[in-house]
């Protein structure tokens, strides 16, 4: 913080502050609104006018911007500071203004641009609730119950006019919404509320004020109050708001990003603001990526490069980036040039699985990849990432690779149109068996009618190592019948089993006597994913990604204990659109037979990870009894955030049917989103 005296352009003209004695409603909203120079005192409401006390609450509830009503000069003149003679009141910015030199206001991600949230109640926690989402994203009000605009009297009459007139019909015409809740006040009252904000009564008639209360009933709704880390507002030096820089870094095989070289020096240009040699600011750096989840008490250690001095400056994870002091903490000897006193530490900006693993090592617990999660990373490597092996399982090619599985050693139960042939899996595999498809087997299990598409997918995963052309052959020493990939088939081969090598001859493949067939393999470690329903994280994943403005993931992985046991398993942690997900996935109607303790399991991994959002997803639908158990067990649970997640229900996920409700906890019912 710098003190307004060490910024010489901040001091001497005039500002408008809020009396400091003015007491009730009144006092306190433009106390909000402009500020106070003084330390307030306990005082009295403030005596004025009928027409004062109307002109000034149109004011402050336009903020001074464009009001067609402003208050008189004698009015406003108790709010000029410091009153001189001739100083026009009119022409002062208000007290907060003096602190917001050469700042301007800048947020980031989504930020509903038509939206008004009210807050009733007469407590003190109803007005920070509203002062701050004014704040955050400028469209709080706070209404106590003397200004209420329910009631039939005359003032309660004026008093619903007038928001519907300066605030609310702006709103309801461009089709935005207006949000009433409260802190402290009974249902009923924000009931009330909202049916007054909807029939503001202008004593008309007519086709158009029909229409404008159908605008006004769509529009003005009760709801939870909310504050998105997304799109809330900062403030940042206007002449230094967007630098982009290129600095050298490298990126590791988890996806954390390190800086190869410091930050770009972090000074300010604007010159009201260097004359002040006091003035510290701190600086923010945004990767051009989906970035780490922000705050949640992660230490800056965790953000700072390996070998970096921890002492340089203070790093913190900031809501849009990671942040940093502007000047060094470390040892500057007398006459340093002023740039050589600012920090330049290198970063890194954490991949989830990195963030989650630091976060949960503050909190004296572990993570691990599982097995599957394991899994989803050899192939995830196989195919260049996650989002392409999320879309091979997600997609058409998926009916094709389940067609390898195969719980029988039978061909001709399993292929009964000779698609393939099942073969022993030689211990890889639990079931003892493993399919080999022809290309037109994969045909027959394809459900596209396109053949240039599937042989272009085929080509495809061929090419990354995911599918094996080969050919299958006995061994004339063991006699087993195996697959020989083609890099491994010449004039020899070698048997898999004994090792013997084998002439290629006809007796070798029996049929067609023109030549071996081709068959494909599939990578052993697709086949495990599939037989232990893998794919359905990864279908989940492609189905975030896909709605998503903004998104990153990683595989499964266990939060272990002190002692490196397992606690629980996470099927997809993701970070979406500015939210933390930690979702489950589920190709059954339940989450087991021991309810309580898997979800107290999913909740464990949700609080160590203060997830914005609890996701279950099910390919088939969600049993009632599951769905009690969750809503009971996260409404009792007191999380670490002190904010309970939205619990996000996903039903028949991978089919057209596909249904994406959040569950309200209170009743057990499914809303949609």
């Amino acid at each position: 913080m710098t003190a307004l005296a060490s910024v010489p352009a901040a001091a001497g003209s005039p500002y408008l502050s809020a009396p400091r004695d003015w007491d009730g409603a009144l006092g306190v909203i433009a106390a909000a609104q402009c500020g106070l120079f003084e330390e307030p005192e306990v005082g009295s409401s403030p005596d004025l006018s009928d027409a004062d006390r109307w002109q000034l609450l149109h004011w402050l509830l336009t903020k001074g911007a464009a009001s067609t009503r402003p208050p008189t000069d004698a009015l406003l003149g108790q709010f000029l500071m410091p009153f001189r003679g001739g100083d026009d009141p009119h022409r002062a910015g208000m007290a907060f203004q003096r602190t917001t030199l050469g700042l301007g206001q800048a947020g980031f991600g989504y930020r509903d641009q038509d939206h008004l949230a009210f807050v009733i109640g007469d407590t003190a926690a109803d007005f920070a609730a509203a002062h701050a989402r004014d704040l955050l994203y400028g469209d709080g009000i706070w209404l106590p119950s003397e200004l209420s605009p329910c009631g039939t009297d005359e003032n309660v009459q004026r008093m619903r006019i007038m928001l519907d007139t300066t605030v609310v019909a702006s709103i309801v015409l461009r089709r935005g919404r207006v949000t009433v809740s409260t802190v402290s006040a009974a249902p009923v009252a924000v009931e009330e509320t909202v049916q007054a904000l909807r029939d503001p009564d202008m004593g008309c008639n007519g086709s158009a004020v029909r229409e404008q209360e159908d605008l006004h009933a769509e529009a003005v709704r009760s709801g939870d109050l909310a504050y998105p880390r997304s799109g809330a507002l900062s403030w940042a030096v206007e002449d230094d708001l967007d630098h982009p820089a290129a600095v050298p870094a490298s990126r590791d095989e988890d996806g954390t990003t390190t800086m190869l070289s410091p930050t770009p020096v972090p000074d300010v240009s604007a010159g009201l603001l260097r004359e002040s040699v006091e003035l510290t600011w701190q600086v923010e750096v945004r990767p051009e990526g989906t970035g780490t989840p922000p705050g949640r008490g992660l230490a800056g250690t965790y953000l700072l490069a390996p070998g970096e001095n921890e002492l340089l400056t203070w790093v913190r994870s900031g809501r849009n980036g990671i942040r940093f002091e502007s000047h060094r903490y470390d040892r500057i000897t007398a006459g340093t040039p002023r740039l050589s006193r600012l920090a330049r530490p290198r970063l890194r900006e954490l991949s989830v699985i990195e963030w989650a693993r630091c976060l949960t090592a503050q909190q004296g617990t572990t993570i691990r990849l599982s097995g599957a999660g394991r899994r989803a990373e050899v192939l995830s490597r196989l195919v260049g990432g996650r989002a392409p092996l999320a879309a091979l399982f997600a997609g058409p090619m998926l009916p094709v690779l389940r067609g390898y599985l195969s719980k029988t050693g039978k061909t001709s139960v399993r292929y009964p149109k000779k698609q393939g042939v099942v073969l022993h899996s030689g211990g890889t595999n639990d079931t003892g068996y493993e399919g080999y498809l022809t290309f037109e087997g994969m045909q027959d299990f394809s459900t596209r009618q396109d053949e240039t598409a599937l042989r272009e997918d085929i080509d495809d995963l061929c090419t990354t190592g995911l599918l094996r052309r080969g050919i299958i052959v006995n061994c004339r020493i063991c006699s087993r019948v195996s697959f020989i990939a083609l890099d491994d088939a010449g004039q020899t081969f070698a048997c898999p089993r004994c090792r013997a090598t084998n002439p290629l001859t006809s007796e070798r493949w029996r049929e067609p006597a023109s030549g071996p067939g081709w068959y494909f393999d599939l990578h052993p470690v697709a086949r495990d994913l599939l037989r232990d329903n893998g794919e359905v994280p990864l279908q989940l994943a492609h189905y975030l990604r896909s709605t998503a403005r903004s998104y990153t993931d990683a595989s499964e992985f266990e939060l272990c204990g002190p002692d490196g046991d397992p606690i629980a398993e996470l099927d997809l942690p993701a970070y979406v659109d500015g939210q933390v997900i930690t979702g489950e996935a589920k190709c059954s109607t339940t989450l087991g037979k021991r309810l309580s303790v898997e979800v107290r399991k999913k909740i464990v991994l949700a609080d160590a990870l203060q997830a914005d959002q609890i996701l279950f997803a099910s390919t088939d639908t969600w049993e009632s009894a599951s769905l009690k158990a969750i809503g009971e067990h996260v409404t009792r649970h007191q999380w670490t955030s002190g904010k309970t997640p939205e619990i996000r229900i996903i039903t028949e996920l991978g089919q057209p049917a596909c249904q994406d409700r959040r569950l309200n906890p209170r009743n057990g019912r499914l809303l949609n989103r």
